[in-house]
């Protein structure tokens, strides 16, 4: 019938788009605990992007499926382990994972702790798949820049580069599949990059300036945040750049695109370029900050590149993210007894507590906090929130310690992390009466929190609510 191929052609960009991977796996180690599968979906602000998850059963068995339209790397935190492997559309990936192994309390509670990245085995991968093929030309690109580390960084002989690459190029000869050509074009523009520094331009026009682009691979993210990260703040220190930057210094998106363009890189490259330099130069506590947000948020609606425009709204909202007087982050949380509570303006400033019942620090401070609370109770409400990886642990310290308030675990973990960005515990966090951020890292109770409460309580005039 002839309405038959026009409907498939229809439907065509739907199906590619919504292609399917399934992992699975057997992992008794693991029984109860929660696997989580995420992504970086952009360089700019490097966030996670939870994928898809599963509890692993009393049996060991896990088992989870999730959608994408591209090959992409993902990652599993798994306590001393950061668990990754490349998936592609429609494939499926039986999995097993590391010997569980806890971190410890000090490692839980630093903000400098780093899981080592561990290749999860995969059953039945064989030597062309593409995970097989990543994971070869990783070593061997390892092995080389281990063996040439003084020709790299100390000579910065080009003819070691050279080299590398023809070795490479000789194992690991030019293919069709468009991730791991990818990945090789990337980590080669890193090697270029080791030998000029000081000059991103002409190894970003080589690398990354035009052409195709994977946004959330990871090399690219690699290269790219070697290349530009803190880029406007560099720019700014160069008095032949003071013109170049003008625009970006007044948020213009779409002239600080064009000067990029004029030096050759392509739209998208351009588009990229200018908003990472605001996100940065956002948080780099130098330029305008209006002016920052202003470009990001051109850049919503003047962005060609799909792939980057699909996440600036993200981006934006991260930049709004805890900034005195903004909206505090949504956070739903959960009770011992697995009810629900949302925060809510009830004419009282909120004290947030983050803290694990395994970190020492945490315990003194909650242990500061009985008597501060008991003297503003009228005035302050305290949320002690529990960021343990298993919730019974904090439980036992609530009954050993017999605190006042209601213990609360995060509804969405991560998401809490990363909204209050949390890279250590105890963190506190000040909100107004009406859920503002006033004190996005508050102090301590045990580091005079409470005198500088009380002066931002005086200036503000909240007369206290009646219980």
């Amino acid at each position: 019938m002839w309405f038959r191929p026009i409907l498939l052609l229809l439907l065509l960009p739907q199906l590619l788009q919504a292609q399917h991977v399934r992992i699975w796996g057997d992992a008794p180690d693991y029984s109860g605990k929660e696997i989580r599968f995420y992504t970086y979906p952009e360089p700019v602000s490097h966030r996670q992007a939870t994928l898809g998850s599963a509890i692993v059963g009393r049996d060991g068995r896990f088992d989870l499926s999730f959608s994408i339209d591209e090959p992409i790397e993902v990652y599993a935190d798994l306590e001393k382990f950061k668990g990754t492997l490349v998936v592609e559309p429609n494939q499926n990936y039986e999995i097993s994972l590391p010997s569980y192994s806890p971190r410890s309390a000090q490692e839980a509670a630093s903000p400098y702790f780093t899981p080592e990245l561990y290749w999860l085995k995969i059953h039945g991968l064989n030597e062309k798949e593409l995970n097989f093929r990543v994971r070869a030309f990783q070593n061997a690109l390892n092995r080389e820049l281990e063996q040439h580390t003084a020709d790299l960084y100390r000579k910065k002989s080009s003819d070691t580069v050279k080299a590398i690459i023809s070795r490479l190029d000789h194992y690991f000869p030019t293919g069709s599949n468009r991730y791991f050509e990818q990945l090789k074009r990337y980590s080669y523009g890193t090697l270029e990059a080791i030998l000029h520094p000081a000059e991103p331009l002409p190894i970003a026009l080589a690398s990354l300036g035009k052409g195709e682009k994977m946004l959330a691979h990871p090399a690219f993210q690699r290269l790219f945040n070697s290349l530009f990260s803190e880029y406007l703040t560099a720019l700014s220190r160069d008095i032949r750049m003071k013109d170049f930057i003008k625009p970006a210094l007044r948020g213009n998106f779409e002239a600080f695109c064009q000067e990029f363009m004029d030096k050759g890189f392509d739209r998208a490259s351009a588009e990229l370029i200018a908003v990472k330099s605001f996100y940065d130069g956002f948080f780099a506590g130098k330029f305008d900050k209006a002016a920052m947000l202003n470009g990001v948020r051109s850049a919503t609606s003047k962005a060609s590149w799909i792939a980057l425009k699909n996440q600036l709204p993200t981006i934006l909202e991260r930049m709004s993210l805890l900034q005195q007087g903004s909206q505090a982050p949504t956070l739903p949380l959960k009770t011992r007894s697995n009810g629900s509570y949302r925060l809510s303006p009830k004419g009282k400033y909120t004290y947030l507590a983050f803290f694990r019942s395994d970190s020492r620090e945490s315990v003194a401070e909650l242990d500061s906090l009985v008597s501060l609370d008991h003297r503003l109770r009228e005035v302050l409400t305290v949320i002690p929130v529990a960021l343990d990886d298993d919730p019974t642990q904090a439980d036992r310290l609530w009954k050993s310690k017999n605190y006042p308030w209601i213990l609360y675990t995060p509804g969405d973990k991560p998401k809490a992390v990363a909204d209050y960005q949390l890279r250590a515990v105890p963190t506190f966090c000040l909100l107004s009466p009406d859920l503002r951020i006033l004190l996005p890292q508050a102090l301590s109770p045990s580091h005079n929190f409470e005198s500088l409460f009380l002066k931002i309580f005086r200036e503000n005039r909240i007369r206290p609510s009646t219980r």
